[in-house]
């Protein structure tokens, strides 16, 4: 049997930030074109863009007008880098002329930014590979509106939009047109047709699916956890205790969260693994995986802090806990000192939070402990000790199934007894 016996979500995990579920991501873009000009109206979704992007500079989980501005420069070169047109094979400038934000039907947060390019005659090409980073097969949903019909394409990193543009002869009809095409994208943008609003909201429900960890929930972790930490370097205690323990609840939440993405699905999400892990460790906050467990880990840096600056602390327990599980999971079990000291520091724990609620993981953990210790004595014909920490082991199982009945810990003990007969 594997020292890993079994995985519970404890109370202290349920305090995370979180997300079962979530819209895939998907973007909308309306294209007006004529002679004169090429107009873009684009719609990304706020948590994908400030997630790539840091908008929401002071964490409050809203983007203000004050914010859009400041990131203006950066929301630019973005755009700009990720919807190209050319012309007769020559490549347009853009010109950022508007940023809002914007809700769908659905109250979804979209970035909504307004863009133009000078027009022309010639093949023309329009290419979108917005939000790739996060999502290689992202899709920006595109309709094109030019000489008076409107035509949808489907834009990614593998699609470009094509056709020829052609002189207008009559300038009057080229300006009504140009001018309905305008009208028309206000319209559309302030109001929305009841059609279209449902349309949307069909697409964001549509996109619900048996997603783990998305680009939503890590935004609002790494904020949460950029918010502690600069709480715990500001102020005086208790409340830099608090923000510690919180910092460390977030980090352990975040790699629980990457293991059930990688378990759930495999390397699906690697854009946003990749993300979480190099932006955490700009953070200094230490998430590895490691290879010989196929897991990520969080280093408990956080938990560690917390009990040196509280010990009696109301989070100690939980704290405290969780960096003894690290270290049970993560150890290797061949090690004699090690193991016996593993088995005391769980014993010690025991005696000082005997109503912790975690305390069944706890002797499940120390149980495992002494069979290991019992193999490990037997495996070097020392017969004394090995019988004495089989005994200790059998103990536990049976403390465990009389303690904390209908459990999966107890089902777990009722395995490892019927290794120690």
């Amino acid at each position: 049997m594997h020292r890993a016996l079994t995985i519970v979500v404890v109370t202290l995990l349920a305090t995370a930030t979180i997300a079962e579920a979530h819209a895939n991501s998907v973007s909308f873009a309306e294209f007006s074109i004529d002679s004169r000009a090429i107009r873009a109206v684009v719609r990304l979704p706020m948590d994908d863009v400030d997630l790539l992007l840091r908008i929401d500079r002071d964490l409050d989980g809203r983007i203000s007008p004050e914010e859009l501005d400041a990131a203006r420069p950066a929301l630019a070169e973005y755009l700009t880098r990720h919807l190209r047109v050319a012309i007769g094979g020559v490549q347009r400038a853009a010109a950022l002329d508007r940023l809002a934000v914007w809700r769908d039907a659905a109250a979804f947060q979209y970035l909504e930014s307004a863009l133009s390019f000078p027009g022309g005659s010639g093949p023309l090409s329009i290419r979108s590979d917005f939000l790739t980073e996060l999502y290689p097969a992202h899709q920006t949903l595109g309709r094109v509106r030019v000489a008076g019909r409107e035509e949808r394409f489907t834009f990614n990193s593998s699609a470009t939009y094509e056709r020829r543009l052609v002189p207008e002869r009559a300038i009057t009809v080229a300006v009504v047109v140009a001018g309905m095409a305008v009208l028309a994208l206000l319209w559309v943008a302030r109001r929305r047709t009841a059609a279209a609003a449902t349309a949307m909201t069909l697409v964001a429900t549509a996109a619900y699916a048996d997603v783990i960890m998305s680009a939503p929930q890590l935004n609002a972790t790494l904020k949460a956890m950029e918010k502690f930490q600069r709480e715990a370097a500001s102020q005086a205690t208790p409340g830099r205790e608090e923000a510690l323990f919180r910092l460390g609840v977030e980090a352990d939440g975040l790699a629980s969260i990457m293991n059930l993405e990688v378990e759930s699905h495999g390397m699906q999400e690697r854009e946003l693994l990749d993300l979480a892990l190099s932006r955490t460790k700009e953070l200094g906050v230490g998430i590895a995986y490691q290879r010989d467990k196929k897991k990520f880990f969080y280093d408990g840096a956080a938990f560690a802090d917390y009990l040196t600056a509280a010990p009696r602390g109301a989070h100690a327990a939980a704290a405290e806990f969780k960096l003894l599980s690290y270290q049970f999971y993560q150890s290797p079990a061949s090690d004699i000192p090690a193991l016996t000291a593993a088995a005391d520091a769980k014993q010690r724990f025991l005696s000082r939070h005997p109503a912790f609620e975690a305390n069944a993981e706890m002797r499940l953990y120390l149980a495992v402990d002494y069979r290991d210790l019992h193999r490990r004595y037997a495996e070097a014909r020392d017969a004394g000790r090995a019988a004495k920490y089989r005994q200790l082991a059998r103990a536990e199982c049976l403390r465990i199934e009389r303690e904390y009945p209908k459990t999966e810990q107890a089902d777990a003990a009722r395995q490892l007894l019927r290794s120690l007969r």
